[in-house]
C-alpha cells in the first residue's frame, strides 16, 4: 500500500477508534481484519467434549451449561446443518449457552491478540452478537453487530488484547441475558498495516460514526 495511504489509513482507524469509544475496531468479512495468519483453530479434532480446548496456541473457553450441551463440538450437530449457524461454518464448530454465556478466545501462552477473525453463529434463527475485550482483566472494547443469518467478525487492536468474549442474544444490541454463541474457523494474525480492506471498513466507521454525531445534536 502506497505510503500517502497507509497514513490516510491510520487516521481513518485511530478517529473511529476515538468516536467509537474504544480502542478495538470491529469489522465484518473474512480478509478485513487478519491478513498474514499465526494461528487458526477449526475444532475438528475436539471428539471428547473437551472444554477448555487448545488448539494451534488458542485457547477456548465455554461458559454455559455443562460439557456444551453436546452441541458442536465432538461432532454432535443442534440444528438441522451447520449452514444453518453461518455459510461459514463447517464440520465441527464450538457452541454454548445459558444466562450471559459466552464463548472466551485467548493464546495459551497468555500473549496478546492484535487481529483476530472468525465465523460467529447463534442458537436464535438470527444473529445478534456481542463481544468484549479485555486486557488484563479490564475491559478495552464492545461492540454489538446483527446479520440474518451468520457473519465473520474481526476486530483490530494496535495495543493488543489478552482475551475475546463472544455472546449471541436473540434482540439486537444486548449486552446481557441468555445468550447462545457459536463460532467457527478461528484465525488470529500479526499486528501488521493496515489492508485495504480494514482501511475501507475504518473509513464506512468513520462515517457511520458522522451520521451519529449528527442526528445526536441536530
Amino acid at each position: 500500500m502506497h505510503f500517502k495511504n497507509r497514513l490516510l489509513c491510520a487516521a481513518a482507524l485511530t478517529l473511529v477508534a476515538q468516536w467509537a469509544g474504544a480502542a478495538v475496531l470491529q469489522t465484518l468479512g473474512a480478509g478485513t481484519a487478519v491478513g498474514t495468519v499465526t494461528n487458526a483453530a477449526h475444532f475438528d479434532l475436539n471428539t471428547a467434549l473437551a472444554n477448555d480446548w487448545v488448539e494451534d496456541g488458542l485457547l477456548f473457553h465455554a461458559s454455559g451449561y455443562g460439557a456444551n450441551n453436546g452441541c458442536g463440538y465432538a461432532g454432535v450437530d443442534c440444528y438441522d446443518a451447520v449452514s444453518d449457524l453461518s455459510p461459514a461454518f463447517s464440520g465441527n464448530y464450538l457452541a454454548t449457552s445459558g444466562t450471559n454465556a459466552y464463548i472466551s478466545v485467548r493464546r495459551a501462552d497468555g500473549a496478546d491478540i492484535h487481529r483476530i477473525e472468525f465465523a460467529a453463529g447463534s442458537g436464535y434463527q438470527s444473529l445478534n452478537g456481542y463481544w468484549a475485550t479485555y486486557a488484563d482483566g479490564q475491559r478495552t472494547g464492545s461492540g454489538n453487530f446483527s446479520s440474518p443469518r451468520g457473519a465473520i467478525l474481526g476486530l483490530v487492536d494496535g495495543n493488543g488484547f489478552d482475551e475475546v468474549r463472544y455472546f449471541a442474544f436473540s434482540t439486537a444490541n444486548r449486552q446481557a441475558g441468555y445468550s447462545a454463541p457459536a463460532l467457527d474457523e478461528v484465525r488470529v494474525g500479526l499486528p501488521e498495516p493496515a489492508s485495504p480492506a480494514l482501511c475501507a471498513a475504518a473509513l464506512a466507521g468513520m462515517a457511520a460514526a458522522l451520521r451519529r454525531r449528527k442526528r445526536k445534536y441536530a
